[in-house]
């Protein structure tokens, strides 16, 4: 290439839709062009570059080896371009935008939600897609801008923002707790447990901390049940059965607690503390909209913390 080529950044766009969408035919129906358009610009892009960038058969097509890192170069030039664009339209006037997120059940249907309306009707002209799911999604492969994380974060290339904390509880019904009486973490260990598939198989860490010989005890015991669910409202309605105990976060049984359908179980030993975390990709770029969003929610977490 001299000094004087130029490149035509457009076809970008059609070479990210094709090699997204598998098929030419799908790909010019995203662009809303033609079938013709698409399979010419694309061919063009190869004849400029002087490479093949896809391999073509009757039902579908791939990228090559040369492709494949092209497409991670094009999306993220075609986002960085976007960026530019969206913060010069943005800039003087109302943030606008699309935001997709995930989120575990709980933590969406008892803190996120209200914060996320409250934003949704300060802020009209962003729209936010919410995905509540207990499943740690990848959010880059899954194309996400926002995923919301509870516990301990595992490393990762992806950008975390702590915004809270909780604390979890081992929880029963009160007639549960009257029947049983527990004092001490051991006595647990005999009780029928109904755990929460990912994180109840190892055991359980307890501390109390005895102000009149200040020292800090540590109790650890293992738990073992004939039940197993993957979301923790599933398992909150057996709690409340009195047939089991269970671990659930603090900050998803706080009307329970308020109103007395559970109750918490030796509440002077006390469990694990975990992090709330915004995660992002690694990108170092967000739109306004984004980063808006972040502050936004983490300032609203701060403010409700006492609650």
């Amino acid at each position: 290439m001299n000094a004087n080529s130029r490149y035509n950044l457009n076809r970008l766009a059609y070479f990210v839709a094709v090699i997204e969408e598998k098929t030419i035919t799908a790909a010019a129906e995203r662009l809303n062009l033609s079938k013709a358009v698409v399979s010419k610009q694309l061919k063009l892009l190869e004849e400029e570059l002087g490479v093949n960038l896809v391999i073509r058969n009757t039902r579908h097509l791939h990228a090559t080896k040369t492709g494949e890192a092209f497409y991670i170069q094009s999306k993220q030039a075609l986002k960085y371009a976007q960026n530019a664009f969206d913060a010069a339209a943005e800039n003087g006037n109302e943030p606008s935008g699309i935001i997709r997120l995930t989120t575990p059940v709980d933590l969406g249907v008892f803190q996120l939600a209200p914060l996320i309306a409250q934003f949704c009707y300060k802020y009209p002209k962003i729209k936010i897609d919410v995905n509540l799911s207990d499943k740690v999604i990848d959010i880059v492969a899954q194309r996400y801008d926002l995923s919301f994380r509870v516990g301990w974060l595992q490393d990762s290339s992806n950008r975390a923002k702590k915004i809270g904390t909780f604390r979890e509880l081992a929880l029963c019904s009160p007639e549960s707790a009257k029947r049983w009486d527990p004092q001490k973490p051991e006595d647990l260990s005999k009780l029928p447990f109904v755990a929460y598939h990912g994180i109840d198989k190892s055991a359980r860490v307890f501390t109390h901390k005895c102000t009149t010989e200040k020292v800090i005890k540590r109790n650890e015991i293992i738990l073992s049940s004939n039940l197993t669910f993957n979301v923790t409202s599933a398992l909150r309605e057996a709690l409340v059965t009195g047939c089991f105990f269970g671990i659930l976060p603090d900050f998803s049984v706080k009307a329970d607690l308020k109103a007395g359908v559970l109750q918490e179980l030796i509440p002077h030993w006390k469990l694990r503390e975990g992090g709330i975390y915004i995660v992002s990709p690694p990108t170092r770029l967000r739109t306004q909209a984004v980063q808006l969003f972040i502050d936004e929610i983490a300032a609203g977490f701060q403010d409700t913390r006492g609650d």
